[in-house]
């Protein structure tokens, strides 16, 4: 670990957080680490990545302030590839790749000193929130864990693609997987290519996008032959810790089904219901019930 200056482009950081970089598989993973408003020798640490193609830049700085000033350490970290975070080629996705990233940041945050090493909380938003569900059915050890608007069933959002939108994405695909390194739009409006083209998913990142952030619009698209078969659902059973999980009434991007099953049948899971679609909780829309309901939820669990 290295401690570093702020990245160029990025916001300017407040004056307790630290700039980190986390080693990962040999890329380095920029960081933010933002001490608990405590005076106790050690506290928990919340861990926090964003979603499909975003940054840490893109409204995860309002809740990480939030927690902390509960009384939580935090840790928010860029994927390598993207945002602030290295690795090339740029834009590239890989879920095997982003989920030993959440290993190596889970890991180091146990290194801290301030951090009570056996009160680690796992916190993801979309398709991080599903790497979170799966790493817990596979023994992620943490304390608790907070998913908001998980993707939890990738086979019911390809059934939601239109299949001429799929006939699209597909070649580029292989060409990505077998390394000629392709990109193609994260989103635009409905009928256009792109990952995302629902109604309302082009205007919900740019709604949730802040100023200074390094995310793009354009991401590799290889997963698209395997996210038929990224189901964290299907390990619910298997999540031991505390899981808060929480749904928007509006949400068409991940599937409503599967985000009430994963939180039905984890052990202690607890669904979470709020207004909006999936990007409410950082258009303001629903940002202050959901930063609410999290904080009680860590105090309950962690802090307690």
């Amino acid at each position: 670990m290295t401690t570093s200056g702020p990245a160029s482009g990025a916001p300017s950081p407040s004056p307790q957080r630290e700039d980190v970089e986390i080693e990962s598989d040999g890329a380095l993973l920029a960081a933010w680490f933002y001490p608990a408003h405590t005076s106790a020798p050690s506290a928990p640490c919340v861990v926090m990545a964003h979603g499909f193609s975003m940054t840490r830049a893109d409204g995860l700085e309002e809740y990480a302030e939030r927690f902390a000033a509960a009384g939580t350490h935090v840790l928010v970290f860029d994927h390598r590839y993207l945002g602030d975070s290295g690795g090339e080629p740029r834009q590239r996705f890989r879920i095997g790749h982003q989920q030993r990233d959440w290993r190596h940041a889970v890991a180091y945050a146990r290194t801290r000193p301030e951090v009570d090493a056996g009160s680690i909380v796992a916190w993801g938003y979309s398709f991080s929130g599903g790497h979170v569900a799966s790493l817990l059915s596979r023994g992620l050890d943490v304390r608790a864990a907070l998913v908001l608007c998980p993707f939890a069933d990738g086979l019911a959002r390809v059934l939601a693609t239109p299949p001429a939108l799929v006939a699209w994405i597909l070649p580029r695909a292989l060409l990505d997987l077998i390394g000629r390194h392709r990109t193609i739009p994260v989103t635009g409006p409905p009928g256009s290519h792109g990952a995302m083209t629902l109604p309302g998913e082009a205007d919900g990142f740019a709604a949730s996008r802040r100023a200074g952030s390094r995310w793009r619009n354009e991401i590799s698209p290889a997963v698209f032959l395997t996210v038929g078969l990224f189901r964290p659902v299907r390990g619910a059973k298997r999540i031991r810790p505390a899981l808060w999980v929480g749904r928007c009434a509006d949400d068409i991007t991940v599937s409503a089904k599967a985000v009430g099953r994963l939180a039905g049948q984890a052990p202690r899971g607890e669904l979470h219901e709020f207004a909006g679609d999936h990007f409410a909780p950082f258009t303001g829309e629903s940002t202050e019930a959901v930063v609410a309901s999290q904080v009680e939820f860590l105090r309950r669990e962690v802090l307690a």
